[in-house]
């Protein structure tokens, strides 16, 4: 015989009705430079947008954003990067960073939104501590994505090495407007190359699932009918 307790309990669980929100896109503009240009975006350096006639394949429709660090083509010192992306003073050069490109947009978000992107770094660099090469991506500080010693994979592109397409989630811990910035920086000198791919950026937001308030009045209506009858059935055994 099934207890009153679980009978209630499954009563309240059958009463719970959650809220039918579901995970939904928010605006990010040309997420994934399908305007075959840097509409929605600001860049600093040598920034391009390519097809899979650079090398390298894109990871959603026929463009991608390039970041490269060609000295000659770039002309953006790593002040001028900090300054351009809205970063702390120090925030590349103490990472050694001698120049650079970069690309950023502003994005307003809520607490809990989720963002996604996929990407590549290739690089003609070796692997030396003192010309480490590297790319990010940055929001208030500067997260590293990879460097000189990450590339494993040969590369059909004009750059000899890459780490192949791979893809990174950010979660927001706090709402705001923040400046999403891109980058490729080089180390020690700039006469190597080395390259950013960035593709299929998404921003989500993910309700969180409460049940609504008449679930919740039936949850304890069904409770307290359960304990209603297991008083009252206690009372007629005694």
């Amino acid at each position: 015989m099934l207890k009153l307790s679980t009978l209630a309990l499954a009563i309240a669980g059958s009463l719970v009705i959650a809220t039918t929100e579901t995970v939904h896109a928010l605006n990010l503009t040309n997420s994934s430079f399908e305007t075959g240009d840097f509409s929605g975006w600001t860049n600093i350096g040598q920034a391009t947008v390519e097809d899979s006639g650079f090398g390298v394949a894109p990871t959603n429709g026929n463009y991608q954003a390039v970041l490269e660090t060609l000295s000659l083509d770039t002309g953006a010192s790593a002040n001028q990067l900090e300054s351009f992306l809205e970063l702390y003073k120090g925030s590349l050069t103490s990472l050694g960073a001698v120049e650079g490109s970069a690309i950023k947009q502003t994005i307003t978000v809520n607490a809990g939104d989720s963002f996604s992107f996929d990407w590549n770094f290739l690089s003609d660099d070796f692997q030396n501590s003192d010309y480490n090469d590297f790319a990010f991506f940055s929001l208030t500080n500067v997260t590293e994505l990879a460097n000189t010693f990450s590339p494993t994979v040969f590369s059909f592109s004009r750059l000899s090495n890459q780490t192949e397409y791979q893809k990174y989630t950010y979660n927001f811990q706090v709402a705001g407007t923040y400046t999403l910035g891109f980058g490729v920086a080089d180390v020690g000198d700039d006469t190597v190359n080395s390259a950013l791919l960035v593709d299929n950026l998404k921003l989500y937001h993910i309700p969180q699932t409460i049940p609504e308030p008449a679930s919740i009045s039936g949850i304890c209506i069904a409770i307290g009918l359960g304990f209603g009858l297991k008083n009252k059935n206690g009372k007629s055994n005694s």
